[in-house]
């Protein structure tokens, strides 16, 4: 079951937390699909799942 996590910052203070930017800038697209394949909190949609989402303006 999860849960809500909430996180208290103060005005000015920076929402980047912890995230290695470079990091995540050298990444190749292969190491990005095989990072989302491995996620098992966030599974990829087939496209028969996309194809049941609604435009939305």
């Amino acid at each position: 079951m999860s849960r809500d996590v909430y996180i208290k910052r103060k005005k000015g203070e920076s929402t980047d937390g912890n995230t290695d930017y470079g990091r995540l800038k050298r990444m190749t697209e292969e190491e990005i699909e095989a990072n989302a394949e491995s996620d098992s909190d966030a599974p990829l949609l087939s496209d028969e799942d996309l194809k049941k989402f609604k435009h939305v303006n």
